[in-house]
């Protein structure tokens, strides 16, 4: 949107307006925290409006992966809203770009695959797979099978379930979190976690061992559910040792 404020009035605009999510809001609004107006980006790139240009290695959101100003896509957005820039895909309605979409996905998706749930982010796709265990298990007539093991320091969101599977402090204070039924394993950090003198194998090991424990002490019949990254990114960045998705 054209605007004629000047930095400092856009920020103190921002700073009365809008609540930005991941942030501390008391310093936010007490001008503690600078107001980084982005305003444009290029390619890997993005420029702020002091003219500060930065490689922009958090890739947006972990989402901007093909990169900035890519006119192509522009253009294709542009051109479907033309045509139709949003409906709703209730009691069967669909259409065209949806369904190529889909079937390109299930093209690319490993075998086993067959359908696609559109979400809105990451925290409402993993609110989904809570929903989807639960209605599996009470199809099924597993009433009580439904608690979900996560591990600590996993990220999984930030709403209230899903922020439950998430298995960082952070993201549970001052929200009653995690909530009844949403358990946490070790997590698979092998500088952190490992004993002294054990291989990577042998912690992969160890872990299974602690997830199988927690199994059994709740009761098999009442787990309805594991969920991990194949890495953890939020909580420290760091790929599973040797042999852990297989132990699991």
């Amino acid at each position: 949107m054209p605007t004629n404020q000047t930095i400092s009035q856009l920020q103190s605009t921002d700073r009365e307006t809008f609540f930005h999510p991941s942030t501390h809001a008391s310093d936010h609004a007490h001008g503690k925290i600078p107001v980084n107006i982005i305003q444009s980006g290029n390619g890997i790139y993005i420029k702020n409006q002091q003219g500060t240009e930065l490689l922009d290695a958090f890739a947006g959101l972990y989402c901007v992966n093909v990169g900035y100003g890519r006119t192509e896509i522009a253009e294709a957005i542009y051109e479907q809203a033309k045509k139709l820039a949003y409906y709703h895909t209730y009691v069967g309605h669909s259409n065209e770009a949806i369904i190529e979409l889909s079937r390109r996905i299930i093209d690319w998706a490993p075998d086993g695959m067959r359908k696609v749930y559109y979400g809105l982010s990451g925290s409402d796709a993993n609110e989904t797979q809570i929903k989807l265990v639960r209605y599996y298990q009470n199809i099924l007539g597993n009433k009580s099978k439904k608690k979900i093991i996560s591990r600590d320091r996993g990220y999984h969101g930030s709403s209230i379930a899903a922020g439950s599977l998430t298995g960082l402090n952070l993201f549970h204070q001052a929200f009653d979190l995690p909530i009844d039924s949403i358990l946490h394993t070790l997590a698979p950090h092998y500088y952190w976690n490992a004993e002294d003198g054990m291989s990577e194998t042998e912690f992969s090991q160890h872990c299974a061992d602690e997830l199988e424990k927690m199994i059994l002490m709740e009761g098999p019949e009442t787990v309805g559910a594991f969920i991990g990254e194949p890495v953890m990114g939020t909580g420290g960045l760091f790929p599973p040792p040797e042999g852990y998705w297989d132990a699991v």
